[in-house]
């Protein structure tokens, strides 16, 4: 492989995603791989903060820290979530980036019209059951015109490439394939894996209008994500009950080194069609502009 493709020759700023997702995920090699080019694609679309900024589906916080690690704090952010054991497990740190973290449904939000610039949904509209449908209206709602909306959504594609499923499917095992798929998708608490040009539509739908979307994990990729998520490697997450800081930065070294080639060589913006996650950035459509909603 060419020199200047390398991660060793990457730019800081562009080592900062994988690098950043080691030092948090040192327990969890699976959350390591996935969020070094989930962080990287809102680096690469650009993202930049408009306030006040909603982030649904925030559950503890730890996601909107690595985000503002990678792409800076923004000034004014609040998150909801339904989960109110998990907001109550919010680190101190992430108190202190939250003007608040609230119980709420994403489907009824407790804001004002056109009270945000920004909306972010990270990995969480595929977790709405039910109510996605009510979700996008509320999102709509609270948006301000012109505001952005940006949201990463898994595919129809990705949990075909679960590799035990294509295990067994290659064993002529096509319904125990289709268990195994559902049992991972209850795990991951995925309920709705819509085709890219669903989920670009149900946007449209809803009001907004789709000004870039692409993929991040490609589908070759996810039959490795899938091992990583295997339930005999979460062992590895008995590292984080150990209070032995040394031993948590090393495990943060070595997950980046063991990943670093495959995040060089994986490029940060795939066709959506091709991969098994993708981001969405969309604008909400001023009223005049926009179909009306029912």
């Amino acid at each position: 492989m060419a020199d200047d493709n390398t991660y060793a020759n990457l730019t800081a700023m562009d080592r900062v995603p994988l690098e950043t997702a080691s030092r948090y995920y040192y327990f969890k090699p699976m959350a390591v791989f996935f969020n070094a080019l989930h962080l990287r694609a809102f680096q690469t679309a650009g993202l930049c903060w408009k306030t006040p900024v909603l982030d649904i589906g925030c559950s503890d916080g730890s996601y909107g820290l690595l985000m503002a690690e990678v792409l800076g704090a923004p000034d004014h952010i609040l998150g909801i979530d339904v989960d109110e054991k998990a907001i109550s497990c919010a680190r101190t740190e992430a108190k202190m980036l939250y003007d608040d973290m609230l119980v709420a449904s994403a489907a009824q939000l407790p804001f004002d019209d056109n009270a945000f610039e920004m909306i972010i949904v990270n990995a969480s509209l595929v977790s709405i059951q039910p109510g996605l449908e009510a979700s996008m209206r509320e999102a709509y709602r609270v948006l301000k015109a012109g505001g952005r909306f940006y949201a990463t959504v898994c595919t129809d594609a990705y949990e075909k490439q679960y590799w035990i499923a294509r295990l067994l499917r290659g064993l002529g095992l096509g319904a125990l394939a289709r268990h195994y798929m559902h049992a991972m998708n209850r795990r991951m608490q995925q309920a709705h894996l819509l085709s890219w040009e669903n989920w670009i539509q149900l946007f449209e739908d809803n009001g907004f209008r789709v000004v870039q979307h692409f993929g991040f994990l490609p589908l070759r990729l996810v039959p490795l994500w899938s091992f990583l998520a295997w339930t005999p490697l979460r062992i590895i997450g008995i590292s984080k009950r150990i209070p032995w800081p040394w031993l948590h930065k090393k495990m943060a070294v070595l997950w980046t080194h063991v990943f670093a080639g495959i995040y060089t060589r994986t490029e940060s913006k795939l066709d959506s069609q091709k991969s098994g996650y993708i981001l969405i950035e969309a604008i909400k459509v001023s009223p005049e502009h926009s179909v009306p909603i029912s």
